[in-house]
């Protein structure tokens, strides 16, 4: 083989973007790219020199040696530190080559994902089975126990409420998560949230909760209506859902040049601070018990973020454990932009 044809396989090697490393038939590291070093922690300016010195991973040690010895493709998946790697090692002539590809994000949507399939099916099997077991004490107490039927149909109603609730969520955050870009329009966040506010009146005065609204008479932002309202609804509920009878929930809509504020502060249990970096996370739940009692689906939240992320904004929670719980919402102000 020729100096020249070498000599172009490891400024190709150096050239590549996905990591890639060149060894010699005896296991000296011909060429090494940025890339690779990066991955595999070597600093730039540390000598690279035999096969287990550059690898330190048993997995891509014997993938190489492998190749070596039987001549024919080898592909492995192993963990390097805080990454979870996949490898193709192969002959190139009288030379390995070992490509390397950092999977660690996309093993992290896969666990989420499954994670997700876990949970939903253990969220959706509560409701289903307590429907089927009212529906059938009902067909025996409908002859034998009549005055049992009004309670029976209530709590099969409940349900048949919470599943309705659950699926609805589970369809939105579906659609939040796959959806391409906005068509955007003009939407008066101000006018948007008095009409939430005004919807869970009733909602509140169950709860024995007050609910007031601050905002400018016309504030708009380029979005997607039925998402903003998706947002102020599910922050509003929990706010009165979390709160405590003679409590308060303060919305309020501010607005500068470039950013429009939404902030929707309670009086209510508060949220611990062990909690909080999880609480966005789908089906988390920091009270069990009482988001059962109060239908929650463990979703709410997830969704929120979701919206709030596609329209281009950020929302962030402070929380006192038994004196209250702020979410703030910042959007992009303005007209409605060409997506790129």
């Amino acid at each position: 083989m020729s100096d020249q044809l070498r000599s172009w396989r490891r400024e190709l090697v150096d050239s590549m973007v996905e990591a890639a490393v060149l060894f010699s038939w005896e296991g000296r590291v011909l060429a090494i790219n940025a890339a690779a070093r990066n991955l595999l922690s070597l600093a730039p300016d540390v000598a690279a020199n035999t096969l287990t010195e550059t690898l330190d991973n048993p997995t891509l040690v014997q993938a190489v040696s492998q190749v070596r010895e039987t001549g024919e493709a080898v592909t492995v998946e192993t963990d390097h530190g805080d990454h979870h790697l996949r490898a193709s090692a192969s002959l190139v002539s009288d030379e390995t080559l070992l490509l390397i590809a950092d999977r660690t994000q996309e093993k992290r949507v896969e666990e989420l994902r499954r994670d997700f399939v876990v949970n939903a099916s253990h969220e959706l099997k509560t409701p289903v089975t307590s429907i089927q077991t009212l529906a059938e004490a009902l067909t025996v107490v409908v002859h034998e126990q009549p005055e049992r039927v009004p309670a029976l149909v209530a709590r099969l109603s409940d349900e048949a409420e919470r599943l309705a609730a659950l699926v609805h969520d589970l369809l939105d955050l579906r659609r939040l998560e796959e959806r391409g870009p906005l068509e955007r329009e003009p939407v008066d966040l101000a006018g948007l949230v008095r009409q939430v506010v005004a919807s869970q009146v009733g909602r509140a005065e169950g709860a024995g909760v007050e609910l007031s609204v601050t905002a400018p008479d016309h504030v708009e932002v380029a979005g997607v209506g039925g998402d903003l309202e998706v947002i102020v609804k599910n922050l509003v509920v929990n706010a009165i859902k979390y709160n405590r009878a003679g409590g308060n929930v303060e919305v309020r809509v501010c607005a500068s040049d470039s950013m429009v504020e939404l902030a929707i502060e309670d009086t209510g249990i508060g949220i611990p601070h062990a909690d909080l970096p999880r609480i966005f996370e789908r089906f988390y739940r920091v009270d069990t018990a009482r988001s059962r009692e109060t239908g929650g689906t463990g979703l709410g939240l997830s969704i929120v973020r979701h919206a709030v992320e596609h329209h281009g904004g950020t929302i962030h929670v402070d929380s006192q454990p038994g004196q209250g719980t702020t979410f703030t919402v910042r959007l992009p102000a303005g007209r409605p932009f060409e997506e790129t």
